[in-house]
């Protein structure tokens, strides 16, 4: 890899630009104290999905630590929009500590998924989306949430586990699709992907972190973090100690109030603290949020020597219908710029968020 001087470190820097798609990063958005107290509540957990109303009701102490913070988080990003401020929704989360592969997936209602699988005639396209205006696309056949979110707690020292983000592609059939489809696609609220490139930005795992993209988006967590490259992997994978392989991370999607819950999804459980007592600053103000920039590939230099016709072997997550293609994985095509040396690069980076575009063959 090419060092940059330090003056071409200057110009790179003031290329930084905040990417125009449905796509935001911040960092310090909450304490130290409050990122360990969440992750010794999520420990405890377990992997269940739950979920709760809000705005929560400041005077009722039923909901636990995950969801005052979540709530209080949904709170600061709606401070500064108001179409959502004061809306009612519902917040689905769950939590996990681990760095484990998880294969590229859109966030569905998954308990009214596998009931289409199970009586694919029971269900009819449109009446879901009657039903389901603002979240069902007949497109895909699945219902969406309007927002998915990552919020990052502890990172370990190993951890090259970034979240890996297609925006505008909800399925492994997408990746592949024409422009035309992306197009009828994206009218319901996604964004046209251009000249046939599949955008793919990598958030890498930080503590304090908050990543929020569009409910129908792919993601990805890849491990081995290059794994797409790889014709094969050895070994199996480490786990602890965890302040060296620990990734504890809550996943929170929202779902608009006006419609009804995720199926099957426990709902206002109300298990209060369990022991766990609140602190006073469940989040930072909005104000000291650090908005992340999105670095975009072609901005990172890399070797002339690097051949860009190399195949990236993206791996799908679910049954064929989710997958929205017969196979497993995907091959695509590294970038242009810098092949794959600039998409393990950006795989493996600390802190940098980046896009890449990745072509179709």
């Amino acid at each position: 890899m090419v060092l940059l001087a330090s003056s071409a470190i200057v110009a790179y820097i003031l290329l930084l630009a905040p990417l125009t798609i449905a796509l935001s990063v911040w960092d310090g958005v909450i304490g130290l104290d409050q990122r360990m107290a969440l992750h010794r509540y999520a420990s405890k957990a377990g992997l269940e999905h739950k979920s709760f109303s809000r705005p929560l009701d400041q005077s009722n102490n039923g909901n636990n630590i995950i969801e005052r913070t979540l709530d209080a988080i949904l709170t600061e990003i709606e401070s500064k929009d108001n179409n959502i401020h004061g809306k009612q929704q519902y917040v689905e989360y769950w939590t996990r500590q681990e760095w484990r592969h998880i294969e590229a997936h859109s966030d569905v209602d998954e308990a009214l998924a596998k009931m289409h699988d199970q009586n694919p005639s029971l269900l009819v396209d449109d009446e879901l989306e009657s039903k389901f205006s603002a979240t069902y696309s007949d497109i895909h056949g699945f219902r969406f949430p309007s927002n998915g979110h990552v919020l990052y707690l502890q990172v370990g020292s190993e951890v090259k586990g970034p979240t890996c983000v297609f925006p505008s592609r909800s399925s492994g059939g997408d990746l592949l699709q024409s422009n035309e489809h992306q197009e009828k696609a994206c009218a319901e609220g996604g964004n046209h992907q251009d000249n046939g490139d599949i955008k793919l930005v990598t958030v890498p795992a930080v503590s304090g972190r908050l990543l929020r993209f569009d409910g129908q988006d792919l993601h990805a967590v890849p491990r081995p973090h290059d794994l797409w490259m790889l014709p094969f992997v050895k070994g199996g994978a480490e786990y602890k100690p965890e302040e060296v392989w620990g990734r504890s991370v809550i996943l929170f999607n929202v779902w608009p109030g006006e419609e009804d819950p995720p199926l099957n999804v426990s709902l206002d459980s109300n298990e209060g603290g369990e022991g766990e007592a609140h602190t006073n600053e469940l989040c930072n103000a909005f104000s000291e949020w650090n908005e992340v920039n999105v670095v975009q590939n072609t901005q990172i230099e890399v070797p002339d020597t690097q051949e860009s016709n190399q195949s990236v072997k993206v791996w799908l997550l679910g049954n064929e219908r989710r997958r929205g293609y017969p196979m497993r994985t995907v091959n695509l095509l590294s970038p242009a710029h810098g092949g794959r040396e600039s998409l393990r690069k950006a795989l493996s980076e600390k802190s940098l968020v980046t896009e890449l575009l990745l072509r179709q063959q």
